[in-house]
């Protein structure tokens, strides 16, 4: 079954020199290329040293004919080129004989001495036997070498969906490509990929690792191309059927029993392809529906202190008991159904149109639940959210030969994407930092509305030796996003016994009417706060609502109008507020490259080109930049024909991830009134420095009071009056600023000049085919990362080692440790020594949240690879990756802000995308034709991964700078305790029983972790103190340290924390799935 018309670099090519029976070059030789299946041909003419070159071609099966006045026409048969390959078949010609013709079979050299990039396909015949768990192409792209599991978002969240996302190189997971038949299926709004086809209308995919020409661009990372099926001049077709159920799999090892281990899975669906008319129009379709459940794994704290939280809860939200209850026995529920349309119509000889229709729509219930939110902690069942998908993608090719030697192609992409994601409940959220969090989650979107209008232009212009392309790209994309922030409250509470202070305090609030609680029987569980807070640190709340109230007197706060909350918590804000939360954002992608392939000689081949890309619309938040030049160049010397030696080195840019723009938009802009002009404040415009010198900025209020001891404030009476009045405290500030006075409104910003990320990449390869077919790969692959976004809270003062000094960011500011804040307050007794104790606010405003580009990472990594094919028995792929990743940081989330404002370089580290050592190999194996076994089929994967590193947290505001998500414990760094390693085995076992001409049944049973090794995804990081007790330092997943630290036989903490380190540490708290059980059976014909 072919692929779609090629287009861009989806695009297969074919080259080669045809030579004389003594090596002479034969020119002016007219090569003829057929696809077997539709019947299309390409054509192409021999330049004088008989060098031929077809590009843009279709993966497909093909026939090739050359004829050379003078020489018997020459035929070859079996050839199969795949998406993105570049192959070359030399041909050798025969002097004719009357009548004479050569026909030969060739089989398509499995090295490619003219490509320059490093990539891998996983082609038709592996997408369609190999044992895939939901059958997901991101599963497939983690086959390759140098590609991983991304978590850029380990400790937080952010997108609608629980998609799988993979990282290359190293790079964070939101910087990839993903294309569908050239068009781009990226959400620009999350940076992660859109609804794409299922399985069965994938043809093959090639996965970009590195070194990808100047055609591509707008990602740093990988590029993953996707060709999806199209009809041939034969009917043909399939219905099928995938089922998983419980009742076949293991108990998870975190879900013991008697708790249910629900899952079930069905996966149906059928295609249809075929001629509409022979060797002209051909159509292909598929329908898939997905009808998922299961019962997720719930974190060990949330069920180890199940009682007690739900008392607490009741306490804080004045219900009966039962009311607010976590409902652990939710289950995650996932529907989809999938629809697919494709039609391929040859104009002319000349042109050739296709059109794809694709559709997704998607009802999933109770999604994050179990998964890690940002601030670390894992959604309990009140933080769980409801997903409503539409997703539409329309998209047309023109693809145009004006010559032998020139040839255009057009696509114009119409993408629509409605994505809704409320909260199950509008609770408000009671985090505690790096392990639990309930309520309305703060970290997501609530909707997503993107459309996108896509048009490129590619043209390829063969001269001589040289194949040059040269085309431009646009993409107009309208985004429109509802982000509540922290509607209706997010509340920081250190650990379960600071719920529970918090609690006793709002049940005194309201007369007491529930019995006190008592604490838990966890030595590592006490609430490290002083009894005056009520367990609570800091909170958060939303933006300012309405206008401003200016009739005020001088020295008096004004007041918002404030709005009351339903206060049986079923909606995080009032269906009338939602205007509030809206963002709008219209912008693009454009995009021209020029490249050129030179064919220097036959042995030698060069790649170079220039791409410039740039991004219109964003303005009104960050500088347009214009320097995003791109150069990039490659090589491929082949000193034989089975020997090529390849290198890169290029510029690569990303794309600015929109996520942070929207974090701070919806929230509406800082508006304070002054009383007193001064150099700072007049009229209604108060100057706070949320910006970096370097130029003015808009800021957005993101509300915040943390807990400042020298002005009194109290967060948990705040809070108070939201949980029992539904009201919230008033929050913009009138002051004459030599008596200021504490405003809980701070600002959320992005820095103006903020330049877009890119990479250096280079990379090193050789491949050599040793026997037949079986061929050895050694790589070597270099990112280095720039720009990449990263997030601080501004609103820090300076240690008490460099007590009165103004940062020059903060000029006409009142210094840290003058008397408008009282004296430096003295660290807690046994604090670490050499790490810095903070003075809390820096001016009495709240979070002053900040987002620039300084981030670094870099990745080395060196790759071996082997795969043979067999005949038509056996095929195998080996690969083994040694790498080391280090950055400065992750991403925008709160727990990736520097523990240390002043000192950023602390943050540079192993990391969360480092993976040391992962081996993955698949083979599929079909028994021989002279046996019983003939029609037997055995395929597997095996993937052995090194362990993956954490950051060892206290678990509270330890240094006192108000982000309680971030605390390192000692002078740890980050990511410096390595989790377990992975191991898993794969396997399906495949009956086909074939009758009639064409028509066959495939019954088989997918084992997945056949071994049922538990394989643990995170462990608990969160050691519960200021610094590591008895000086012993955990390390690593069952360590020695970590074992005594859980039999609680670790003592002399600090006398400040808890008496011991928390008894979790160090223990699995997610955990991949157990062996499984799938069987399928499908229909072809």
């Amino acid at each position: 079954m072919p692929a779609a018309y090629a287009q861009g670099s989806s695009g297969a090519q074919l080259n080669g020199t045809i030579r004389d029976a003594s090596g002479g070059s034969v020119a002016k030789a007219t090569v003829t290329l057929r696809d077997v299946d539709t019947g299309r041909t390409y054509s192409a003419v021999s330049t004088d040293t008989g060098y031929y070159v077809l590009p843009n071609l279709s993966p497909a099966h093909y026939e090739l004919v050359v004829d050379a006045t003078g020489f018997a026409k020459s035929t070859h048969t079996g050839i199969v080129l795949s998406v993105g390959q570049v192959a070359t078949i030399d041909i050798d010609l025969k002097v004719a004989a009357v009548g004479e013709k050569v026909e030969v079979s060739t089989e398509t050299p499995p090295v490619e001495p003219t490509r320059t990039e490093v990539s891998q396909v996983i082609d038709s015949k592996q997408i369609g036997s190999l044992p895939i768990s939901g059958r997901l192409f991101t599963d497939f792209a983690l086959l390759t070498p140098g590609v991983t599991t991304g978590r850029t978002s380990l400790q937080s969240t952010i997108t609608e969906t629980e998609v799988t996302r993979i990282s290359f190189g190293g790079m964070r997971d939101l910087s990839n490509l993903v294309t569908v038949d050239g068009a781009d299926t990226i959400n620009s709004a999350t940076g992660s990929q859109r609804a794409t086809p299922s399985q069965e209308a994938v043809s093959e995919f090639r996965v970009v690792n590195n070194g990808f020409s100047a055609e591509q661009g707008r990602a740093m990372g990988g590029i993953v191309n996707i060709i999806t099926k199209s009809g041939t001049n034969d009917r043909h077709g399939s219905l099928y059927d995938y089922l998983e159920n419980s009742a076949m799999n293991a108990r998870p090892m975190l879900l013991p029993d008697p708790l249910p281990k629900t899952f079930r899975q069905n996966q149906f669906g059928g295609t249809l392809g075929g001629a509409i008319k022979q060797d002209k129009t051909f159509f292909f379709m598929n329908y898939e529906g997905q009808r998922r459940a299961e019962a997720p794994v719930q974190s060990p704290v949330l069920m180890a202190n199940l009682a007690l939280i739900n008392t607490a809860k009741a306490m804080l939200y004045g219900g009966a008991p039962g009311q607010f209850d976590e409902l652990t026995g939710n289950l995650k529920t996932q529907d989809t159904d999938k629809g697919f349309i494709k039609l391929d119509h040859e104009i002319n000889k000349n042109n050739r149109l296709a059109l794809r229709y694709s559709i997704e729509d998607g009802r999933s219930l109770n999604v994050l639940m179990g998964d890690t939110l940002d601030g670390g902690g894992i959604a309990a069942p009140s933080s769980a959210h409801d997903n409503f998908l539409r997703d539409q993608s329309l998209v047309g090719t023109l693809n145009t030969q004006f010559s032998p030697n020139l040839m255009n192609s057009v696509l114009v992409q119409y993408g629509r994407r409605h994505s809704t994601f409320p909260g199950v409940t509008g609770q408000p959220g009671l985090d505690i930092p790096n392990s639990l969090l309930m309520g309305h989650n703060f970290g997501v979107f609530d909707a997503t509305y993107e459309s996108r209008i896509q048009l490129s232009d590619n043209v390829s212009w063969v001269k001589g030796a040289h194949v040059a392309k040269f085309g431009a790209d646009y993409n107009r994309v309208d985004d429109h996003i509802i982000w509540p922030g922290f509607s209706p409250m997010r509340i920081v509470l250190p650990s379960v016994d600071c719920l529970v202070d918090f609690a006793n305090f709002i049940n005194i609030q309201r007369g007491s009417p529930m019995p006190a609680l008592g604490y838990t029987a966890n030595p590592g569980d006490t609430c490290p706060l002083p009894g005056f807070m009520n367990g609570t640190p800091i909170v958060f709340w939303p933006s300012p609502l309405g206008s401003a109230d200016t009739s005020v007197v001088d020295g008096t706060a004004a007041t918002a109008p404030a709005f009351s909350l339903p206060l049986n918590w079923d909606k995080a804000y009032q269906d009338s507020q939602t205007p509030n939360y809206f963002s709008d954002m219209k912008h693009g992608y454009l995009g021209f490259y020029a490249q050129d392939q030179w064919r220097v000689s036959s042995k030698f081949t060069v790649n170079y080109g220039v791409r410039w890309d740039f991004e219109p619309g964003i303005s009104d938040t960050v500088n347009h930049y214009y320097k995003a030049f791109q150069p990039r160049v490659g090589f491929a010397y082949s000193p034989d024909k089975h020997t090529v030696v390849r290198a890169g080195f290029g510029l690569f840019s990303d794309r600015y991830n929109t996520s942070f723009f929207f974090v701070t938009r919806p929230q509406r802009p800082t508006t304070f009134v002054c009383v007193v002009p001064t150099a700072n404040c007049s009229g209604t415009n108060y100057d706070l420095p949320g910006i970096r010198q370097g130029g003015p900025n808009a800021t957005y209020a993101l509300n915040q009071q943390p807990f400042v001891p020298s002005l009194g404030w109290i967060p948990a009476n705040t809070a108070a009056n939201l949980l029992i009045n539904g009201l919230y405290t008033p929050v913009q500030l009138v002051t004459d600023v030599t008596k200021p006075e504490f405003s809980t409104v701070g600002d959320g910003t992005v820095e103006t000049a903020s330049k877009m990320p890119y990479a250096e990449q280079g990379s090193f390869e050789i491949d050599r085919e040793i026997g037949h077919g079986l061929v050895l790969n050694i790589g070597y692959l270099f990112v280095s990362a720039h720009h990449q976004v990263r997030a601080e809270n501004l609103n820090v003062c300076p240690s008490n080692s460099t007590g009165g000094v103004t940062p020059s960011m903060t000029t006409g500011w009142y210094e840290c440790g003058s008397n408008a804040f009282g004296n430096y307050a003295a660290p807690p007794p046994d604090f670490p020594a050499g790490k810095s104790y903070f003075q809390s606010v820096l001016i009495p405003v709240g979070l002053l949240y900040y987002t620039d580009n300084s981030g670094n990472s870099v990745y080395h990594g060196v790759t071996f690879t082997a795969k043979q094919r067999i005949g038509q028995n056996l095929s195998w792929n080996a690969n083994y990756t040694y790498s080391k990743t280090l950055d400065d940081g992750t991403f925008t989330t709160f727990v990736s802000t520097p523990q240390d404002l002043y000192n950023r370089a602390a943050e540079r580290g192993n990391s969360n995308q480092d993976v040391r050592h992962r081996f993955v190999a698949n083979f599929t194996a079909t028994g021989p034709k002279e046996t019983f076994l003939r029609n037997t089929e055995l395929s597997g994967i095996v993937t052995l991964q090194g362990a993956r590193p954490f950051t060892m947290f206290v678990g509270f505001d330890a240094n006192n700078d108000t982000n309680p998500v971030t605390d390192r414990v000692g002078l740890s760094a980050r990511n410096t305790y390595w989790g377990d390693k992975f191991k898993t085995v794969d396997l399906r076992l495949t009956q086909h029983f074939k009758f009639r001409e064409k028509q066959r049944i495939d019954l088989a049973l997918d084992v997945f972790d056949a071994l049922n090794r538990p394989n643990v995804n995170e462990v608990t990081s969160v050691y519960g103190t200021y610094g590591f007790c008895n000086g012993q330092v955990p390390v690593s997943y069952k360590d020695a340290t970590s074992i005594a630290i859980q039999q609680i036989t670790v003592f002399s903490c600090p006398v400040a924390g808890p008496p011991v380190p928390n008894p979790s540490f160090g223990s699995a708290r997610t955990m991949f799935n157990p062996r499984q059980l799938q069987i399928s059976l499908k229909y072809s014909f």
